[in-house]
This record gives structure tokens, sequence and C-alpha cells, in this order.
């Protein structure tokens, strides 16, 4: 119920603007390259090489994780870390507990 609202929320702002925003000229697409190198940086200095197994997508301030990661409390924690960042609006953490973890 959640990652459904925050993606009509996502499609609504996006069809409110009345311009693409995902062209590459976008001010909001530089925003969100930016927001986006943020939070990975953050995750980033929170969990060292695991972070990488975390892929960060930005739009328009929502931030979406995707990837997989070894346990529950750190899929938990990526999220929380995420969502500290100034400028992120929210986010939809579909990351996975890697089996045999």
């Amino acid at each position: 119920m959640k990652r459904a609202l925050l993606l009509v929320a996502v499609a609504i702002l996006a069809g409110s603007a009345n311009v693409n925003v995902f062209a590459a000229k976008n001010p909001a697409r530089s925003a969100d390259r930016e927001l986006t190198g943020r939070v990975r940086g953050a995750l980033h200095a929170h969990f060292g090489t695991t972070a990488k197994e975390i892929d960060v997508l930005v739009r328009d301030g929502f931030v979406f994780l995707y990837g997989a990661v070894p346990t529950e409390s750190l899929r938990v924690r990526a999220e929380r870390v995420a969502a500290a960042v100034p400028g992120v609006r929210a986010v939809d953490n579909e990351l996975a507990v890697a089996s045999g973890s």
C-alpha cells in the first residue's frame, strides 16, 4: 500500500508539472542527480562496501532503494539513513534480504 501511494504521488507530481520531468536538461533531473549522490554517500558512510549492493533511484525527491542486503536490520537502517538525507521527500524501500544470510 505504501509503495502504491508513493508511486501515485510521483505520477501526480510528474503530470501536474506539465513538463517532462525526465528530460535531460530539466532542473529537477539535476536536483535528483545531486540527491542521488548525497543518498549514496550517506549509505556508503554508514555501511561501507555493503552500500555497493544498494541501488538508488531518485525522482522528484522520492527515493527508491533496490538490491539485496544481508540482514533485515540492515534493510531497515538503509531506509532510515536515506530518509535522513536533506531533500528526501519519501523512501520506497524495495531492498530484499539475501537468502542464506
